[in-house]
């Protein structure tokens, strides 16, 4: 007996609201019993951590077996359907024992994905009648002594080898009922990546980040000479230049997977020095911090992509006649072609994994004259907190739904009086006297799936999963996770302070 899965029309990776279906083939080589053939759909969300060593941590080995073994683990199943194919249920459902003759067999499936996971719905943990507790397995009835949140179901996610993976698969089941046969099973995995939850309306606001600069004169008398043929440079003033720089996005701060970055980069020059300006070097880079949490250990592992990184440049940066805070813009050409790498997850939150990111850009300048540029450089790194939408834009009629739900009455806020503060320096968002954040964007849920038809549009290259088929954290031997040392490299799906 062998049983295979085969999809049909099988994509790159599947969101929400995409129905994923295909065909179970039994191949038999003589006539078998069978009880029930099962398909599931199913979602893993598994965090392993080693607990902390220390004299408090001593006397704290003497409860579970995991304490004693000093690992603490969740395995959330963020994604559990179940769909008997045979026999079907019109036929009086499980129970019995049927004969399927020799040859191939083929039984359909098809399931739905819905938006939010399911680990904190007991209903949803339930594996049919007959089987564990109450019609709850041994996989349901451990969802229900950990903390759960509901979230729209997280992206794929490896690269923290036997410390954390989230992992989406179909699998099958061919019960026997015989004591001495063992079930068949198979399984096969798929990239998930979800629908962005509803965008804002654009607008002309945008969060920034600002430095200001000063050069130090008199450090060399002259300019400094490229070449010994060339005629003797012009003396510098006492006067260097001084001024800001801004880096700007539009607000809120949302980047896209695989789209370029709406990066605005402004400068300013608060005097009237006689030298020009000019931008020496500029580097992005993204970092990203995923927090990692099995019962009471928490531990956080950073990844950074290097999105662009140029040196040797001397481009300048307006002119020494223009009006003291007079803006440049830095021309956009030099990183509005270079898109987000495909193995940067959307932001998400579920019950024991938490993706957040910050950009930050590093702007080089110098001062001088055309064709002799000062060795004096100052760099100014400027951070943005960040979210990332996956690019999966909601269908229309999800959107209309979401608008014509009832409001919840919000309660009335004191008054209370801004403070005062300097024009030419407004306060962030959150720091006193700056402007309220926004209500928070309304959330999906899994009613509204039923009737929507599945997200029509461009779909980005994701690879946040290295092999969706690659056997999970129980398969590899040993769940003690191998933690990365700090300042080795890692791979696509990031390791502690990695550079992809």
């Amino acid at each position: 007996m062998s049983v295979r899965i085969q999809l049909d029309d099988p994509h790159a990776f599947y969101t929400n609201l995409d129905f994923i279906s295909g065909r179970i083939i039994l191949s038999l080589t003589s006539d078998e019993n069978v009880s029930a053939i099962l398909v599931k759909l199913e979602g893993e969300s598994r965090t392993v951590l080693m607990r902390p060593m220390g004299p408090q941590a001593q006397q704290q080995l003497y409860g579970r077996q995991n304490q004693r073994n000093g690992i603490a683990m969740e395995n959330h199943k963020i994604l559990y359907k179940v769909n008997q194919v045979f026999p079907s249920r019109d036929s009086g459902g499980m129970g019995g024992a049927y004969t399927l003759r020799a040859g191939q067999h083929e039984y359909p499936f098809r399931f739905k994905i819905p938006f939010n996971n399911g680990c904190s719905d007991p209903h949803s943990q339930q594996m049919g009648p007959g089987t564990g507790f109450a019609g709850f397995g041994l996989a349901g009835l451990q969802q229900l002594q950990y903390r759960h949140v509901k979230r729209t179901l997280p992206p794929s996610l490896t690269g923290f080898p036997g410390e954390a993976e989230i992992r989406y698969y179909i699998k099958v089941t061919v019960q026997r009922p015989s004591l001495f046969k063992e079930n068949r099973r198979n399984a096969i995995g798929f990239k998930f990546l979800p629908i962005e939850p509803p965008r804002p309306p654009k607008t002309a606001n945008e969060v920034y980040a600002r430095r200001p600069y000063v050069f130090q004169a008199g450090l060399a008398s002259y300019a400094k000479k490229s070449s010994m043929f060339k005629k003797k440079p012009a003396q510098l003033s006492d006067k260097a230049p001084k001024g800001e720089i801004d880096a700007r996005l539009p607000s809120p701060a949302i980047l896209t997977c695989n789209e370029p970055l709406p990066l605005r980069i402004i400068a300013r020059r608060l005097n009237d020095s006689p030298e020009h300006v000019f931008l020496m070097s500029l580097q992005v880079h993204l970092s990203g911090s995923t927090e990692v949490r099995a019962q009471d250990v928490v531990r956080t592992e950073t990844t950074s992509w290097v999105l662009m990184s140029l040196t040797g440049l001397a481009i300048p940066l307006g002119s020494p006649d223009d009006e003291i805070r007079k803006e440049t813009t830095v021309d956009t050409s030099l990183w509005d072609r270079i898109p987000l790498p495909n193995t940067v997850a959307p932001s998400f939150h579920t019950c024991n994994l938490t993706r957040r990111y910050e950009l930050e850009v590093r702007v080089g300048l110098g001062f001088g004259v055309p064709g002799e540029i000062q060795p004096q450089i100052v760099t100014l790194p400027l951070k943005f907190q960040v979210e990332i939408f996956s690019g999966i834009h909601p269908p229309a009629a999800l959107l209309d739904a979401i608008a014509s739900r009832p409001t919840i009455p919000v309660r009335p806020t004191v008054q209370t009086q801004p403070q005062a503060y300097d024009p030419a320096y407004p306060p962030q968002v959150g720091a006193p006297g700056a402007p309220d954040l926004d209500d928070a964007p309304p959330s999906y849920e899994d009613a509204m799936a039923d009737e929507m038809s599945p997200a029509d549009g461009p779909r980005r290259e994701y690879s946040g999963v290295t092999d969706v088929n690659a056997p999970n954290m129980d398969e590899k031997g040993g769940a003690a996770p191998s933690y990365t040392k700090q300042g080795s490299s890692g791979g696509a799906g990031g390791a502690s302070s990695a550079i992809v």
